[in-house]
């Protein structure tokens, strides 16, 4: 009786090592997030030059999986990526913040007027839901805690977002949500120079008129906030300029 050829395992062995390898590499969504959050909070300076062997001991993860991780985040606009350079986290300036106040009074209006006109019971429910928990957290901020600030960027960004949750188009609150991270990197960088989130008494106005369904009053009141937001982080990156300045003289 012929017996059959035994197939050899390491084949099947080699393939098994070579999809591990393949996904080694590959940034987790929490791993990005980690970082983004990080890079968000100002945590991770504008600026700085992100050293790959630093992080992946930070994050503890393999090196490959650091350096995708990096990439992805330079396509969202908050990381740079230079040749022979590597990476580091995007500068900020007054021309940048002022482009991207421009973009947002754009996109959030329009998005805050799509969602009015669609919303629904369980739209306004929401707004208001994000509205109360928003403003539970201002007795703590007054006395400058510095450990609710975190949470109040949380709830401050649920409270944005619910507003525009019911507009129907996708790529416009896309667009919108990359402009809010970006100027929340500008926030959390004045809230370390300043020790306040900013103005917090415009949300309920807003709010008010969302619900009423007036697409005028609720787009002017949006683009105060933005615009006020902008000209107090402003100052701050103005002192901040200010005292490195002295500093150095």
């Amino acid at each position: 009786m012929t017996r059959r050829p035994v197939r050899e395992v390491p084949a099947a062995v080699d393939l098994h090592a070579a999809h591990s390898e393949g996904t080694a590499a590959q940034p987790s969504a929490d791993l990005c997030g980690r970082v983004r959050e990080d890079i968000l909070s100002c945590r991770l300076q504008p600026g700085q030059r992100l050293k790959i062997e630093e992080l992946r001991l930070t994050y503890e993860v393999s090196t490959g999986t650091m350096r995708e991780a990096l990439s992805q985040l330079s396509s969202e606009g908050i990381v740079s990526a230079e040749p022979n350079r590597g990476f580091a986290v995007m500068p900020v300036s007054v021309f940048d913040l002022l482009d991207i106040t421009e973009m947002r009074v754009d996109l959030e209006c329009k998005a805050l007027t799509a969602a009015i006109e669609a919303g629904d019971d369980e739209w306004e429910a929401e707004i208001i839901a994000a509205y109360h928990l928003l403003q539970k957290l201002e007795p703590e901020l007054r006395v400058r805690k510095h450990s609710e600030w975190r949470e109040w960027s949380e709830r401050h960004r649920r409270f944005h977002d619910a507003l525009v949750a019911a507009c129907p188009s996708p790529w416009l609150l896309r667009f919108r949500r990359t402009l809010f991270d970006q100027a929340r990197r500008y926030r959390g960088l004045s809230m370390k120079q300043s020790g306040t989130p900013g103005r917090l008494v415009q949300h309920r106005k807003i709010m008010d008129a969302a619900l009423a369904r007036d697409v005028p009053a609720a787009c002017a009141l949006v683009e105060a906030h933005i615009r006020d937001t902008s000209k107090n982080i402003l100052e701050s990156l103005k002192a901040g300029q200010r005292s490195r300045e002295d500093q150095s003289a």
